[in-house]
């Protein structure tokens, strides 16, 4: 499995599972002057992490995926995507538990508020947790720090943080490692990962470069 950062709460998952191989994107972004969405890849599935499909740019990434934006459970390529939302909650905000090749990879998306008790529970187990840690319109390096305490994933990959010239104030990624105290960082351009690398004692922080 391959996963890339394109920047904002966009990561691209290659995975395959048997015979079938699957491309997942998540949130595709609109295009600014100086940060624009790759069309290098025609995925299979897109996820968003709101359930207003107007605030992403679904004709970005090119072709014809299957596009999810409500709660429930898929199944595409071998692929299991559960789309997670607490019905007490109201601001349209959905996470994601993404199972492939025996990996599970939860996604939070652009979310602006700590998990429900029930949306934890739903989310145990998890080997990848993509996690913004930026703030702005999302939650804090603080906050995000104290998710990976409850989640206790094997790797985090910070999404949604500080790009020269983006038109949202962004904290970096460096204030968030700081907030985790303790951080066992790598800088890398994708992560490469098969179920028996998982680390097995300390947490991960995967730092991609923008792809």
């Amino acid at each position: 499995m391959q996963l890339f950062w394109h920047g904002y709460s966009s990561v691209r998952i290659e995975s395959k599972n048997g015979d079938k191989a699957c491309t997942l994107i998540t949130d595709p972004f609109e295009n600014e002057a100086a940060i624009r969405f790759p069309r290098t890849t025609e995925p299979d599935v897109i996820a968003l992490s709101k359930e207003d499909r107007k605030q992403f740019n679904l004709e970005g990434p090119g072709g014809s995926p299957f596009v999810i934006s409500s709660p429930g459970e898929y199944e595409v390529k071998g692929v299991f995507i559960n789309g997670i939302q607490d019905p007490a909650q109201h601001d349209g905000n959905i996470m994601y538990r993404i199972v492939t090749e025996g990996i599970s990879i939860a996604f939070f998306g652009q979310i602006k508020r700590e998990p429900t008790d029930d949306e934890l529970e739903r989310l145990e187990n998890i080997d990848i947790l993509l996690l913004p840690v930026g703030g702005g319109e999302s939650i804090s390096a603080s906050t995000a720090a104290e998710i990976i305490s409850e989640i206790e994933p094997r790797i985090v990959v910070p999404i949604y943080f500080e790009l020269p010239g983006l038109k949202t104030k962004l904290g970096s990624v460096d204030a968030f490692c700081k907030q985790m105290g303790a951080c066992q960082r790598e800088n890398m351009n994708r992560l490469k990962v098969q179920k028996k690398d998982l680390p097995a004692d300390t947490v991960l922080v995967a730092v991609l470069d923008r792809a």
